[in-house]
């Protein structure tokens, strides 16, 4: 009878050692394998929800990366209108390259300090240039287009005033003087120049 009894009570403690490895296993191994497993499929899951989005993107990014170089020679145009110096030389040297272009005579060329402007939520500066340009009515309309349409520099006219070169003298007669008061933009004032009171952009 002590030898079923022993028998039993070895029996039930094989059994809760059993058990009790079966739980430290579970904790210690099998348990955190499966917390891996299933962050692993939600990580999977995750991504897979994201890849159409990312394909969509990279397919995007192709196509624009297709007209590259139409983007870089906008930025190059860009860049030439709104450079970050004056660029004054360059500038002037167009002016009188447009006059001599269309038979007009440019001089009085004078230029202002820089002006800070405010537009399209930045902050630029413009600086102020009166000229006087003498030549053919037709001629002076032409000089006017290429100042405002060929050269790359980003130019505001503010004002013109066409008169007769002669004094009492039609203007379809001769030549005719146009004076110009415009504005030469730039995205910082030149070196140690301080901009001049703010001033809006008009259009």
């Amino acid at each position: 009878m002590r030898l079923g009894q022993a028998y039993q009570r070895w029996l039930a403690g094989g059994v809760v050692a059993a058990v009790v490895a079966l739980a430290v296993g579970w904790f210690l191994l099998i348990g955190p394998r499966y917390s891996q497993a299933n962050s692993l499929h939600e990580r999977t899951a995750a991504a897979e929800l994201r890849l159409p989005k990312l394909e969509h993107r990279l397919a995007e990014l192709r196509r624009q990366d297709d007209h590259r170089a139409q983007y870089e020679a906008q930025l190059a145009k860009d860049r030439k209108a709104l450079p970050t110096t004056s660029g004054l030389p360059d500038f002037l040297r167009e002016l009188q390259q447009a006059g001599d272009n269309h038979g007009v005579q440019v001089t009085d060329v004078t230029v202002g300090g820089p002006l800070e402007v405010k537009a399209a939520g930045g902050t630029y500066y413009a600086l102020p240039v009166t000229l006087t340009a003498a030549g053919r009515v037709d001629a002076l309309g032409d000089f006017l287009n290429e100042l405002q349409q060929v050269q790359p520099r980003a130019v505001l006219i503010n004002n013109a005033n066409l008169a007769a070169a002669e004094k009492g003298a039609a203007l379809t007669a001769g030549t005719a003087k146009l004076m110009l008061s415009l504005q030469v933009f730039v995205s910082a004032p030149a070196s140690g120049a301080a901009p001049a009171a703010s001033a809006a952009a008009k259009s």
